[in-house]
């Protein structure tokens, strides 16, 4: 009886506010039936907003290459040292680098990159971990992070790593049209020696 009158109710409320809207009815009504099942307990209210797990790096950072890093002309080019990995590249859209093992369960990585291209100005570095016996890769979940382009440096720490085990990031640009030329720096490698297995694609 008290859901009857409590449905009741709900129904009268709605066909009053009906005829003081400027919404169309059949908007109005969707509504007034997702409200009143709301109500009467049928739907689970929903009160937080949706929200964009995408990460974005702040500005901040700077990257100057080694020595050993000479030719910065060619599609992708590194170079490990001093515990830190150091990454050019030129006219790319998806490349690879070489695997490197994590000295902690972070890196920090900075990275900038200019291009053409006037409405696609965000590139991502993702990282993706090798497997124990080094034939398959996954990617690391939440590793994503978004820089942008215009030549500046842009840094983020990605965290959820393990110690000792191997790494790649994987640098990629979503154009079918333009490229990407710059550099990126990772810090907090456990070792200058890098690993390319039989068969990665680059």
């Amino acid at each position: 009886m008290k859901f009857a009158k409590r449905a009741a109710a709900l129904l009268l409320a709605g066909l009053m506010a009906l005829t003081l809207t400027a919404c169309s009815p059949k908007q109005f009504a969707s509504d007034l039936i997702i409200n009143a099942a709301t109500a009467l307990g049928f739907v689970e209210a929903d009160d937080e907003e949706e929200t964009t797990n995408d990460i974005y790096a702040p500005a901040g950072g700077e990257i100057t290459f080694p020595d050993g890093l000479q030719d910065t002309s060619v599609h992708l080019n590194q170079v490990a040292e001093n515990g830190t990995l150091y990454v050019a590249f030129n006219g790319i859209t998806n490349r690879n680098t070489e695997y490197f093992v994590a000295a902690s369960d972070s890196i920090q990585v900075t990275a900038y990159a200019t291009t053409d291209s006037t409405s696609l100005l965000e590139f991502k570095v993702a990282i993706w971990q090798l497997s124990e016996d080094r034939a398959t890769t996954s990617y690391v979940p939440g590793t994503t992070v978004y820089y942008t382009t215009g030549g500046d440096c842009y840094t983020y720490t990605i965290t959820g790593l393990t110690p000792g085990k191997y790494y790649k990031a994987n640098i990629s640009y979503d154009s079918a049209s333009y490229y990407i030329t710059g550099g990126v720096k990772i810090e907090g490698i456990g070792s200058d020696e890098l690993v390319a297995p039989e068969g990665d694609e680059e």
